[in-house]
């Protein structure tokens, strides 16, 4: 967890940290399992689309993940998620978008709920 009282950095910064660490405005018992911050690169495939968006993460759960992209995400949108650890490695889930809006200038959060385990066939 991170202290913000205690950290020392730009003005920049210490805005972001707040707006990253703050508690978000939905409600938190309708979640099914607890969730960790975790930022890692993911590679969103769309269904019947060609093309890719890359986004990060904010946070994730057993049930789900919360991204950060440039691209507006519509709710109920399905997708292949590529997650990718740190040995570059990525894990590959199909998800539902359940909810986006609006981060800050030109990003948008999403959240995501996984659906199941992409095979190879899938992809």
């Amino acid at each position: 967890m991170i202290n913000r009282e205690s950290f020392v950095g730009s003005p920049e910064i210490q805005q972001l940290v707040t707006i990253l660490t703050e508690k978000d405005d939905f409600d938190i018992n309708k979640r099914a399992s607890s969730r960790e911050a975790v930022v890692c690169p993911v590679t969103i495939q769309f269904q019947y689309e060609l093309t890719k968006q890359r986004a990060f993460s904010k946070d994730i759960s057993a049930g789900g993940i919360c991204l950060i992209g440039e691209r507006e995400v519509e709710v109920e949108q399905i997708a292949s998620l590529s997650i990718y650890r740190l040995d570059d490695i990525a894990t590959k889930v199909r998800a539902r978008c359940m909810w986006s809006k609006k981060f800050g200038g030109d990003y948008h959060l999403s959240g995501w709920k996984f659906l199941r385990k992409v095979l190879q066939d899938d992809v």
